[in-house]
């Protein structure tokens, strides 16, 4: 019935239901976290990610966190989200110092979130909004190809 009054199949409907009760049940801080506080998990949590230290991106992990990454095709990185903080630290710990190798990563807000801009010099190649919850990082979403943050390019400034 919902379907035919939403001109969508029935397994579109159900999948958009199963999004929305997840959604509904996900818990959502009620106060932002000070922004001192926020600026030393994501500083912590870039460190932590920088250094290949496992244990301390395990303790600023939520356990139910993902990690969403877009190469464009160009940059090898995780072709699908990966879930759970564990997976995600080993992931991290396994690849961030490479990485960042000869890269400078600095602290900027994306669209209003924070994050690392990542400079090879003058070049801005990549650039991560990373989410803060109670205390805690439960999602990053990443662009490291060079060629896609051409608007961020322009609005951010080499410090």
């Amino acid at each position: 019935m919902i379907a035919g009054v939403l001109d969508l199949s029935e397994a579109n409907c159900r999948r958009l239901y199963r999004r929305a009760v997840r959604r509904v049940g996900e818990p959502q801080a009620r106060f932002e976290p000070a922004s001192e506080q926020q600026e030393e998990l994501v500083t912590s949590f870039i460190t932590a990610a920088r250094d290949g230290d496992l244990a301390g991106l395990e303790k600023r992990l939520a356990a139910d966190a993902t990690w969403w990454s877009d190469g464009g095709g160009k940059v090898t990185t995780a072709r699908w989200p990966i879930e759970g903080g564990a997976d995600i630290a080993r992931f991290l710990a396994g690849g961030g110092p490479k990485f960042a190798r000869g890269l400078d990563l600095v602290p900027v807000e994306v669209n209003g979130a924070p994050g690392p801009a990542s400079w090879a010099g003058d070049t801005l190649v990549g650039l991560s909004v990373i989410e803060v919850r109670a205390g805690l990082v439960p999602g990053v979403r990443g662009v490291v190809n060079r060629e896609k943050p051409t608007f961020a390019r322009r609005q951010l400034t080499r410090p």
